[in-house]
Protein backbone atom coordinates (compact mmCIF):
# COMPACT_ATOMS: atom_id res chain seq x y z
CA UNK A 1 0.00 0.00 0.00
CA UNK A 2 1.22 3.73 -0.36
CA UNK A 3 2.25 5.97 2.05
CA UNK A 4 -1.31 7.81 1.53
CA UNK A 5 -3.44 4.78 2.12
CA UNK A 6 -1.24 4.17 5.44
CA UNK A 7 -2.12 7.69 6.31
CA UNK A 8 -5.91 7.00 5.39
CA UNK A 9 -6.02 4.00 7.54
CA UNK A 10 -4.39 5.86 10.75
CA UNK A 11 -6.94 8.30 10.18
CA UNK A 12 -9.73 6.31 10.45
CA UNK A 13 -8.39 4.44 13.47
CA UNK A 14 -7.65 7.58 15.05
CA UNK A 15 -11.62 8.74 14.69
CA UNK A 16 -12.01 5.32 16.43
CA UNK A 17 -10.19 5.92 19.15
CA UNK A 18 -11.13 9.52 20.02
CA UNK A 19 -14.70 8.10 19.82
CA UNK A 20 -14.12 5.34 22.04
CA UNK A 21 -11.71 7.35 24.40
CA UNK A 22 -14.34 10.47 25.01
CA UNK A 23 -17.66 8.19 24.63
CA UNK A 24 -18.97 9.04 27.84
CA UNK A 25 -17.45 13.23 28.08
CA UNK A 26 -19.65 15.48 27.29
CA UNK A 27 -17.30 16.53 24.40
CA UNK A 28 -19.16 14.16 22.05
CA UNK A 29 -22.30 14.24 23.01
CA UNK A 30 -23.66 16.33 20.38
CA UNK A 31 -22.33 14.10 17.85
CA UNK A 32 -24.18 11.39 19.55
CA UNK A 33 -27.26 12.42 19.70
CA UNK A 34 -26.83 13.00 15.73
CA UNK A 35 -25.90 9.43 14.97
CA UNK A 36 -29.41 8.31 17.48
CA UNK A 37 -31.11 10.61 15.25
CA UNK A 38 -29.64 8.72 12.05
CA UNK A 39 -30.47 5.71 13.76
CA UNK A 40 -34.16 6.79 13.73
CA UNK A 41 -33.85 8.22 10.57
CA UNK A 42 -33.46 4.92 8.95
CA UNK A 43 -36.65 3.48 10.76
CA UNK A 44 -38.42 6.57 9.40
CA UNK A 45 -37.05 5.98 5.63
CA UNK A 46 -37.94 2.23 5.83
CA UNK A 47 -41.66 3.37 7.02
CA UNK A 48 -41.61 5.93 3.91
CA UNK A 49 -40.68 3.11 1.64
CA UNK A 50 -42.71 0.57 2.97
CA UNK A 51 -46.03 2.41 3.20
CA UNK A 52 -46.10 4.10 6.45
CA UNK A 53 -47.13 6.95 8.16
CA UNK A 54 -44.59 8.97 9.83
CA UNK A 55 -45.62 10.95 12.91
CA UNK A 56 -42.30 11.92 13.74
CA UNK A 57 -38.76 11.41 15.53
CA UNK A 58 -37.62 12.12 18.79
CA UNK A 59 -33.59 12.79 20.19
CA UNK A 60 -33.98 13.02 23.95
CA UNK A 61 -31.29 14.57 26.30
CA UNK A 62 -31.11 11.46 28.31
CA UNK A 63 -29.36 9.53 24.82
CA UNK A 64 -32.74 7.73 23.86
CA UNK A 65 -34.61 8.52 20.46
CA UNK A 66 -37.80 7.41 19.20
CA UNK A 67 -39.51 7.17 15.70
CA UNK A 68 -43.43 7.26 15.85
CA UNK A 69 -45.16 5.65 12.87
CA UNK A 70 -48.50 3.54 11.85
CA UNK A 71 -48.27 1.15 9.14
CA UNK A 72 -45.60 0.06 6.94
CA UNK A 73 -43.63 -3.35 6.60
CA UNK A 74 -42.10 -4.34 9.79
CA UNK A 75 -39.73 -6.74 8.71
CA UNK A 76 -37.89 -3.65 7.14
CA UNK A 77 -38.59 -1.19 9.26
CA UNK A 78 -37.06 -2.63 12.48
CA UNK A 79 -33.71 -3.52 11.26
CA UNK A 80 -33.20 -0.57 9.43
CA UNK A 81 -32.12 1.64 12.28
CA UNK A 82 -29.04 -0.34 13.37
CA UNK A 83 -28.71 -1.35 9.44
CA UNK A 84 -29.12 2.38 8.50
CA UNK A 85 -26.66 3.56 10.35
CA UNK A 86 -23.71 1.03 9.52
CA UNK A 87 -25.08 1.45 5.66
CA UNK A 88 -25.02 5.89 6.47
CA UNK A 89 -21.84 5.81 8.33
CA UNK A 90 -19.99 3.58 5.59
CA UNK A 91 -20.41 5.85 2.72
CA UNK A 92 -19.72 8.88 5.05
CA UNK A 93 -16.26 7.23 5.46
CA UNK A 94 -15.86 6.28 1.96
CA UNK A 95 -16.95 9.79 0.37
CA UNK A 96 -14.75 11.21 2.97
CA UNK A 97 -11.45 10.03 1.52
CA UNK A 98 -11.48 12.75 -1.26
CA UNK A 99 -12.26 16.34 -0.70
CA UNK A 100 -14.78 16.59 -3.97
CA UNK A 101 -16.56 13.73 -2.89
CA UNK A 102 -16.61 15.14 0.75
CA UNK A 103 -18.63 17.85 -0.53
CA UNK A 104 -21.42 15.40 -1.58
CA UNK A 105 -21.58 13.60 1.39
CA UNK A 106 -22.06 17.22 3.07
CA UNK A 107 -25.03 17.51 0.82
CA UNK A 108 -26.38 14.39 2.07
CA UNK A 109 -25.68 15.03 5.43
CA UNK A 110 -27.98 18.13 5.27
CA UNK A 111 -30.34 16.47 3.18
CA UNK A 112 -30.78 14.35 6.55
CA UNK A 113 -30.74 16.57 8.66
CA UNK A 114 -33.49 18.61 7.07
CA UNK A 115 -35.65 15.70 7.24
CA UNK A 116 -35.26 16.45 11.04
CA UNK A 117 -36.43 19.94 10.86
CA UNK A 118 -39.42 18.22 8.72
CA UNK A 119 -40.20 15.41 11.44
CA UNK A 120 -38.68 16.50 14.67
CA UNK A 121 -41.15 15.81 17.73
CA UNK A 122 -38.62 17.93 20.04
CA UNK A 123 -36.62 21.30 20.61
CA UNK A 124 -33.73 19.27 21.49
CA UNK A 125 -33.63 17.79 17.96
CA UNK A 126 -34.93 20.86 16.00
CA UNK A 127 -31.80 23.01 17.80
CA UNK A 128 -29.18 19.93 17.29
CA UNK A 129 -29.93 20.14 13.67
CA UNK A 130 -29.62 23.66 13.09
CA UNK A 131 -26.60 23.39 15.35
CA UNK A 132 -25.02 20.73 12.80
CA UNK A 133 -25.92 22.92 9.58
CA UNK A 134 -24.28 25.83 11.19
CA UNK A 135 -21.13 23.30 11.90
CA UNK A 136 -21.20 22.20 8.23
CA UNK A 137 -21.94 25.30 6.78
CA UNK A 138 -18.28 27.07 8.72
CA UNK A 139 -16.29 23.84 8.28
CA UNK A 140 -17.43 24.17 4.01
CA UNK A 141 -16.53 27.59 3.90
CA UNK A 142 -13.26 27.59 6.32
CA UNK A 143 -10.23 27.52 3.70
CA UNK A 144 -12.23 26.12 0.92
CA UNK A 145 -13.67 23.18 3.01
CA UNK A 146 -9.87 22.04 4.06
CA UNK A 147 -11.52 20.35 7.25
CA UNK A 148 -14.93 19.07 5.30
CA UNK A 149 -13.80 15.39 4.97
CA UNK A 150 -12.47 15.35 8.22
CA UNK A 151 -15.65 16.22 9.71
CA UNK A 152 -17.42 14.11 7.36
CA UNK A 153 -15.29 11.05 8.34
CA UNK A 154 -15.39 11.51 11.50
CA UNK A 155 -19.16 11.64 11.53
CA UNK A 156 -18.91 8.31 9.53
CA UNK A 157 -17.02 6.34 11.55
CA UNK A 158 -18.88 7.38 14.29
CA UNK A 159 -22.33 6.41 12.86
CA UNK A 160 -20.85 3.12 11.87
CA UNK A 161 -19.09 2.04 15.12
CA UNK A 162 -22.21 3.39 16.97
CA UNK A 163 -24.11 1.09 15.21
CA UNK A 164 -21.96 -2.34 15.91
CA UNK A 165 -21.63 -1.35 19.88
CA UNK A 166 -25.19 -0.76 19.86
CA UNK A 167 -25.84 -4.29 18.23
CA UNK A 168 -23.70 -5.87 20.57
CA UNK A 169 -24.77 -3.86 23.81
CA UNK A 170 -28.31 -4.59 23.00
CA UNK A 171 -28.40 -8.00 22.15
CA UNK A 172 -25.26 -9.65 22.55
CA UNK A 173 -23.64 -8.84 25.68
CA UNK A 174 -27.30 -8.50 27.11
CA UNK A 175 -31.09 -8.11 25.83
CA UNK A 176 -32.73 -5.42 26.21
CA UNK A 177 -36.26 -5.58 26.01
CA UNK A 178 -38.28 -2.96 23.47
CA UNK A 179 -35.02 -3.38 21.57
CA UNK A 180 -35.06 -3.68 17.64
CA UNK A 181 -34.10 -6.96 18.11
CA UNK A 182 -36.61 -7.86 20.94
CA UNK A 183 -39.05 -6.96 18.33
CA UNK A 184 -37.97 -8.96 15.61
CA UNK A 185 -37.75 -11.92 18.18
CA UNK A 186 -41.67 -11.81 18.34
CA UNK A 187 -42.42 -11.43 15.25
CA UNK A 188 -40.28 -14.35 14.08
CA UNK A 189 -39.55 -16.37 16.78
CA UNK A 190 -36.20 -16.47 16.71
CA UNK A 191 -34.01 -15.21 19.48
CA UNK A 192 -32.96 -11.60 19.56
CA UNK A 193 -28.97 -12.80 19.85
CA UNK A 194 -29.30 -14.41 16.53
CA UNK A 195 -30.32 -10.64 14.96
CA UNK A 196 -28.13 -9.12 16.88
CA UNK A 197 -25.19 -11.23 15.43
CA UNK A 198 -26.43 -11.39 11.89
CA UNK A 199 -26.72 -7.36 12.06
CA UNK A 200 -23.24 -7.53 14.24
CA UNK A 201 -21.34 -8.89 11.07
CA UNK A 202 -23.20 -7.30 8.61
CA UNK A 203 -22.31 -3.88 9.93
CA UNK A 204 -18.63 -5.05 10.50
CA UNK A 205 -18.41 -5.90 6.94
CA UNK A 206 -19.74 -3.08 5.58
CA UNK A 207 -17.19 -0.83 8.11
CA UNK A 208 -14.39 -3.09 6.58
CA UNK A 209 -15.42 -2.68 3.80
CA UNK A 210 -15.76 1.00 3.43
CA UNK A 211 -12.30 0.99 4.93
CA UNK A 212 -10.60 -1.29 2.22
CA UNK A 213 -12.31 0.78 -0.49
CA UNK A 214 -11.39 4.31 0.63
CA UNK A 215 -7.92 2.73 0.97
CA UNK A 216 -7.96 1.28 -2.66
CA UNK A 217 -8.73 4.71 -3.53
CA UNK A 218 -5.29 6.30 -2.21
CA UNK A 219 -3.24 3.25 -3.44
Amino acid sequence: MSPEAWMELGLIAGYGVVTFALWRTPVLFPFKLITIYIHELGHALAGVLTGAKIQGIEVNANEGGACHLTGGNMWLILPAGYLGSSIFGSTLILLSIIPSTAKIAAVVVCVALALALWWAKNWLLRGLTIGFFVLIGLTWWFKEGVGLRYLIGFLGTMSALYAVYDIYDDTIRREIKHSDASYMAEKTGIPSIVWGILWCLFSCVLLSGAVYMGMRLKT
